[in-house]
């Protein structure tokens, strides 16, 4: 594509070039808006480039050293020599503008970017083994990119006080959540061995069918949007459609029996249950973001993260129910598939800055042992996932196999992996009428019966 064609203003970059050299002062406000690649004319680039090793060294953008430096360099004449630095720095009247300028060259500078882009799409498709899933992931990642750099804000100074205040509420917050320096999971015990869910970790919960692994996940999101009022969790679930999800979330909150809430056939004091959770649940409304499309790739699933990012802000939290019902068809083999996707999850939780909490199936072998306690090696499909994930948890409850076993009610969540903590094992209660997990207190095994039924 032609230079013609390609959106730029030579004008707005030779205004900014000349504003510098007549007002040194405002080398620190530009620079905050543009960086050399920005700037569409390369001899403008190089002598942008130049600027910032003169203020980098602390000496003054004037002509004189300007034109020395590119002599220096031998890059003087490919600028236009003298007289085009002179001509630039006459031209502009003022400084006074040049925010502006440097606004208008960084909004040609997206498009220029976008073009980019789109010519990158058509190249793509024309491949001859092209991959919609796969170009869909590098166009989005671009994307998101470009219009990152877009929100980056010019006015960002901190004044001591306010310096101050954030730290001594930071400080406060740390004393009051026991040195929790991640996502909370709602189980104090859990968290007082892993600190919380980290920023950027992938973390696996995994389990054997009905141990609880989406009631457990689904705590740990409520916990997480509960944290912060401005909070965000996006959970895709894969399995579960979001009614059936919501009805879970409603026999958690309300503690109603969720036989109840399948059949419909409730009490006055059940309906005032479900009332009081609705409102607690409608307060997080676009903070809690479900969603549930059963069929998801790596690349639709970090698209649609992204989407979602754009839409209502970074999430502290991304669930994902569940590892295996994700596809990559591009793969040769399940192993290579399961492989692609735990990449995939980990590096979404790095670009993102969050935790992803990824939930996973157990091989059978674990049925065939007499401990029926899961560990790593029971991750199903592929050894990636226990080498990506900087988190491993996994959910046993004694009642499942031995129903007659003392420790009804009580399930353990084993941290089989923890990149930069211990290991060990934290006992939680589990109701199974509401699926409902919550802290456990030795002894203590009373959920809550009511005269005349059991608590709904």
């Amino acid at each position: 594509m032609s230079e013609m064609m390609m959106p730029c203003s030579y004008e707005a970059e030779q205004a900014v070039l000349g504003g510098l050299m007549l007002d040194n002062d405002r080398w620190d406000e530009v620079i905050l808006q543009i960086s050399p690649e920005d700037l569409f004319s390369r001899p403008h680039r190089m002598v942008f480039r130049v600027m910032a090793e003169l203020a980098g060294e602390g000496l003054p953008l004037d002509l004189i050293t300007i034109t020395e430096r590119l002599e220096n360099k031998g890059d003087l004449e490919q600028c236009g020599g003298f007289a085009y630095l002179a001509e630039m720095s006459k031209n502009t009247p003022s400084a006074a503008n040049i925010l502006a300028y440097a606004g208008v060259v960084a909004e040609k500078s997206r498009l220029r970017q976008l073009m980019t882009v789109g010519n990158s799409l058509l190249s793509d498709v024309q491949a001859p083994k092209a991959s919609s899933a796969g170009i869909l992931e590098s166009a989005e990642g671009k994307l998101f990119n470009i219009a990152e750099q877009g929100a980056m804000q010019l006015n960002s100074e901190t004044g001591v006080n306010e310096a101050l205040d954030k730290l001594l509420t930071h400080l406060e917050s740390m004393s009051a959540s026991d040195g929790l320096t991640g996502t909370p999971t709602g189980f104090s015990e859990l968290d007082a061995m892993t600190c919380g869910l980290q920023p950027g970790d992938l973390a696996l919960l995994a389990a054997r069918p009905s141990m609880g692994k989406t009631s457990l996940a689904m705590a740990a999101c409520t916990a997480a949007v509960g944290a912060k009022p401005d909070d965000h969790v996006f959970v895709f679930s894969l399995e579960m459609p979001s009614e059936q999800l919501m009805m879970r979330l409603l026999a958690m909150e309300g503690r109603v029996e969720l036989s109840r809430l399948r059949s419909g056939n409730m009490d006055d004091e059940d309906w005032a249950r479900v009332s009081a959770a609705t409102g607690r649940i409608i307060e997080w409304k676009n903070r809690l973001i479900i969603d549930d499309t059963s069929y998801q790739t790596p690349a639709t699933l970090r698209a649609r993260a992204r989407r979602y990012v754009r839409k209502y802000g970074r999430p502290s939290l991304i669930m994902l129910d569940y590892l295996q019902l994700v596809r990559s068809p591009e793969q040769e083999n399940r192993t290579q598939e399961i492989a692609e996707i735990s990449r995939s999850l980990k590096a979404l939780g790095k670009e993102l800055g969050c935790p992803v909490l990824a939930l996973s199936q157990l091989n059978r072998l674990v049925e065939q042992r007499a401990d029926k306690r899961p560990n790593n090696g029971d991750l199903r499909d592929s050894g990636a996932l226990e080498q990506d994930a900087d988190l491993i948890m996994f959910i046993y409850r004694d009642e499942v196999y031995n129903p007659g076993t003392p420790d009804a009610g009580v399930a353990e969540i084993i941290v089989g992996k923890q990149r930069q903590g211990p290991t060990g094992t934290v006992k939680v209660k589990f109701d199974g009428r509401y699926t409902l997990f919550s802290e456990f207190q030795e002894g203590s095994y009373d959920f809550g019966y009511r005269s005349g039924r059991k608590q709904a």
